[in-house]
């Protein structure tokens, strides 16, 4: 493997953690969540966490590591 690509997965690793702790400091600070605009901002955390999810599971693949079990791209059955 190359050293870029270790540091792809590197880098989308912790983007993907940091997305996970941004909604984790959300919910510790949310105290309405029938707020319209709480839900809103959940919402926005969400693709943010599916984004980064994407790019980490797309550096994986580049590199050549395949997990099946995290890769949602084909059914299981």
């Amino acid at each position: 493997m190359a050293d870029k690509d270790l540091q792809r997965i590197r880098e989308t690793a912790a983007a993907y953690a940091e997305a996970v702790r941004e909604t984790q400091r959300f919910f510790d600070r949310t105290g309405d969540l029938d707020d319209p605009s709480v839900q809103a901002e959940y919402a926005n955390l969400v693709e943010a966490e599916k984004r980064a999810a994407g790019d980490r599971l797309d550096a994986l693949t580049a590199a050549g590591i395949e997990v099946p079990s995290i890769d949602d791209s084909e059914a299981v059955g």
